[in-house]
């Protein structure tokens, strides 16, 4: 029996389908079957599918007598399979490279689930291709298994069979077949999604979902059979009876059944003029029919209240003439757009203002004492800078130091430290005259190094992901210059990078690089991957990072202070968890699933959860905080009070690992997505191979470290040294004295 079933129905598909056929055969996972499902189509698809079947027994042709419809084939396609899970692939789409591999592992990882929901992209004749939106839903579920009706978001992706993997038995329990007519995905989908129990998500593109320049899509042709969608929403209601979903499920499902007729209605290439009216009156006895029990759900989500008001009182010309306004919302941004545009053009050149005076100003001299910080860009006060910062006054107190600070952050910084904010008047007249500059990220790119000016590169961590120039290529290349940065967009579709803008963005990385005296490194690691990712003229300072000071000589009383100041008490046994930033939107840091490890655990575990510096918690950690067993980490300034009052760490691929390494205390690596994460950003070692302790790939595999305390055995320690003895080499505790005496006393 295959491990895959990949269920391929073709009509009409002749131009395509060797394509289609040829994207599974050349997967590096090779564990399958291909059902094609011949709807007794015209062209020569079977043809082509007879003679790839000739070449590789894998492939089962099946022909029909006569055209049944794409449900009806795949129905037919299922009783043919025999794989352990079954893929629904349309005949001119195809599969992403390493896609089939990705599924099969993190299916086995999960202790074979009902189901397993990956992404898509969209892909034009002419070479467009837009990531679908659910790669931000998708990067919150990634958090072992879940149940579908528990995350109502899920129900919003778009209802297509072809971005999942179902088991077979458990759609062959549960007895779901896709309907015969138009929109046969929907009843089927959602029916799936109601039902099952134990899913996973995938966050990758697996499917290439090929748009047409014309025909093969039958659901843009004008045509009756769009009455059909709605038999098919009576059959999602009747199931969710069935399985007697909640209010809030139920108003759900309403609201996308609203919106989906009103973009039905909408569509010019769907309902003919002459028939709109009738398709409104047949929606409007489905809005009444399925209009949800009275209850608190029924006032949320007011737009889509208003349109389902309009179907239930079957005001079509309430209903025109509302559209009508819907629908011109666009052009009005499109014209408030020729107002604001020019509006932002002119107040950018008043910055640039700044610019000139930071050009007057570079005639003065150079003052001697004066030292600027700036951490991420601006946004905070700590890592490296900060340590070199408090260390000024024991070992140059000449020195003056200014903060660059973002207004709205100003109350981080201890009173009485100067600050200008980025891009004002005050901080180019501060930039022109400075000595020293330190810095864990670029300056400006505005920022020109005077003769007899020193910057100081303090870096920020360790590198495990790909960084500087070394991402050049890669599609996550825009955020590894500026992490801030949000991922370009157009409507709800990611949108990739152009690669000419691209390779400019490298350019003026390196151009601010050039700028650089001297970079921190604390180990010889480091040096050698910091020195191609970013090769510019300027010297290594190997003494560690100052901003591990603090750890190196931390005492019990340090220890014991923070431990009050973050709230663990004394009996506790707190466990730090701080994941790594994804280049995800939507990204999310609460990739464990805490109440199943508390619920393993005895009440001596607090957990103390600190978000990647980007990132923003969301409302489950407000619920997880109410419950006592977990402390919101990132509401406190400084992450060193955190390590110091862990006494484990779980993390993924973040460098804290390298930081909390110098504590000598056991390190968790949760490495659910590692592939994904490799894929996606590029690491320079393999995390699985080199990790700093004991190693969970799953849910099942974290319980059990936790339960079973195997984050202490010998084999976590003796990993921890080795990690220790590489990755914290030059952390001696006098780092940021070393910098100083080193850079700033000449």
């Amino acid at each position: 029996m295959a491990f895959f079933s990949i269920i391929v129905p073709i009509y009409n598909v002749q131009a395509y389908l060797r394509a289609a056929l040829e994207s599974v055969l050349i997967q590096d996972f090779q564990d399958f079957e291909i059902v094609v499902v011949d709807d007794c189509s015209p062209d020569h698809s079977a043809d082509i599918a007879k003679e790839l079947a000739k070449s590789d027994d894998r492939i089962k042709p099946m022909h029909l007598e006569k055209n049944v419809g794409l449900g009806m084939a795949r129905n037919i396609g299922i009783a043919a399979a025999t794989g352990e899970y079954i893929i629904f692939l349309d005949g001119d789409d195809t599969l992403a490279p390493g896609s089939l591999k990705a599924i099969s592992e993190k299916l086995q990882r999960n202790d074979l689930p009902d189901l397993l929901i990956f992404n898509y992209s969209r892909v034009w004749w002419d070479g467009r291709e837009a990531v679908s939106w659910g790669a931000e839903l998708l990067a919150n579920l990634s958090v072992g298994t879940f149940t579908p009706q528990a995350h109502r978001r899920l129900f919003n992706l778009l209802p297509i069979a072809c971005n999942k993997a179902y088991r077979r038995e458990f759609l062959l329990n549960l007895g779901v077949q896709f309907p015969a007519g138009l929109y046969e995905d929907i009843s089927f989908t959602y029916t799936v999604l109601l039902n099952a129990r134990r899913a996973v998500s995938l966050n990758r593109v697996v499917l290439l979902y090929r748009q047409r320049r014309s025909g093969g899509n039958i659901l843009g042709t004008p045509s009756p059979h769009h009455f059909d969608i709605f038999e098919q929403y009576d059959r999602v209601f009747a199931e969710a009876t069935r399985v007697q979903v909640s209010d809030a499920m139920r108003k759900h499902l309403y609201d996308i059944m609203i919106n989906h007729y009103v973009t039905i209605i909408r569509h010019r290439g769907r309902i003919a003029t002459s028939e709109r009216k009738r398709f409104f009156e047949s929606a409007s006895v489905s809005a009444n029919k399925h209009y949800p029990e009275e209850s608190s759900e029924q006032s949320k989500n007011l737009p889509s209240n208003m349109r389902g008001n309009l179907f239930r009182k079957n005001s079509y010309a309430a209903f025109m003439a509302y559209s009508w306004v819907d629908e011109k919302r666009t052009p009005t941004k499109r014209f408030i757009g020729k107002i604001y545009w020019p509006v932002r053009r002119a107040a950018r050149k008043v910055r640039a203002v700044g610019r000139l005076w930071y050009g007057f100003f570079r005639m003065f001299p150079i003052k001697k004492n004066v030292v600027v910080f700036s951490e991420y860009w601006g946004s905070g006060y700590g890592c490296n800078p900060r340590a070199i910062y408090e260390a000024l006054p024991q070992f140059a107190p000449n020195l003056t130091a200014v903060w660059v600070m973002e207004k709205d952050k100003v109350g981080r910084l201890p009173a009485g430290v100067k600050h200008v904010a980025p891009n004002s008047l005050r901080q180019w007249v501060v930039f022109a005259r400075a000595k020293y500059f330190v810095n864990n990220v670029n300056f400006p790119g505005a920022f020109k190094k005077r003769d007899g000016q020193i910057v100081i590169q303090t870096m920020h961590g360790t590198p495990l992901k790909y960084c500087g120039l070394d991402v050049m290529n890669n599609e996550v290349a825009s955020s590894a210059i500026d992490p801030k940065r949000k991922a370009p967009r157009k409507g709800d579709q990611v949108v990739t990078l152009d690669p000419s803008r691209s390779r400019q963005e490298f350019a003026d990385l390196l151009r601010r690089s050039d700028n650089w005296d001297y970079a921190l490194s604390s180990n010889a690691y480091s040096t050698e991957m910091w020195g191609h990712a970013y090769p510019c003229q300027y010297s290594w300072l190997e003494v560690g990072y100052p901003r591990n000071d603090v750890l190196v000589k931390a005492s019990s009383q340090d220890i014991a202070q923070a431990r009050s100041l973050i709230g663990v008490k004394e009996n506790q046994k707190a466990v730090l968890y701080a994941p790594t930033y994804r280049d995800v939107e939507g990204d999310s840091s609460l990739r464990i699933n805490f109440e199943e490890l508390i619920e393993k655990l005895d009440d001596s575990y607090v957990f103390i959860l600190r978000a990647h510096h980007t990132t923003t918690l969301g409302p489950k950690v407000a619920k997880l905080v109410e419950s006592g067993r977990v402390i919101d980490g990132s509401a406190f300034p400084s992450i060193v009070d955190c390590y110091l009052a862990a006494d484990i760490l779980i993390t993924d691929y973040s460098s804290v690992m390298f930081d909390y390494a110098v504590l000598d205390r056991p390190i968790v690596i949760f490495a659910d997505d590692w592939e994904a994460y490799q894929e996606a950003r590029g690491t320079y070692f393999d995390l699985l191979e080199q990790p700093p302790g004991a190693l969970a790939i799953n849910q099942s595999q974290l319980n059990e470290i936790f339960s079973r305390d195997l984050y202490n055995s010998p084999e976590s320690r003796a990993r921890l040294e080795a990690f220790r003895e590489k990755f914290c080499e030059f952390d001696k505790g006098n780092a940021a004295q070393q910098v100083i005496e080193r850079t700033m006393k000449g």
